[in-house]
């Protein structure tokens, strides 16, 4: 779990990297790259979160200790609204559908890197 979540995380950071630099180099697509950062921001926080959850839940799991509840999706639907929200006020900052693009990046990259690994040590 832990090399799928640095791969996943050194991909997003590299995809946020090329888009800061389309926006400083290419004008015309600044709202799109600056929409396509603050969505994967918001994915990759949201992944993190996921993972927390998931680690908590093993440990619960195997010890059997308490089970106390968290926000769990809500919070992550919370930070999802919140960029959404942004997005939507200002729009001549950030393009709305490539900020929602982003948004669910992050599960769908680290979803390939589990499958790519699993298929390279069956």
């Amino acid at each position: 779990m832990d090399e799928v979540m640095k791969k996943a995380t050194r991909a997003a950071l590299l995809f946020a990297a090329c888009c800061l630099l389309v926006w400083a180099v290419v004008p015309e697509w600044r709202t799109i790259a600056a929409g396509l950062v603050l969505g994967l921001a918001a994915s990759l926080s949201n992944t993190f979160l996921l993972r927390r959850r998931v680690d908590w839940m093993g440990k619960v799991v195997t010890e059997l200790g308490p089970r106390k509840m968290g926000l769990g999706l809500a919070g992550r639907l919370a930070t999802i609204l919140l960029v959404v929200m942004v997005a939507k006020k200002y729009p001549e900052q950030f393009s709305l559908p490539s900020t929602l693009i982003a948004c669910f990046l992050m599960p769908f990259v680290t979803l390939a890197y589990a499958y790519f690994l699993n298929k390279r040590n069956l």
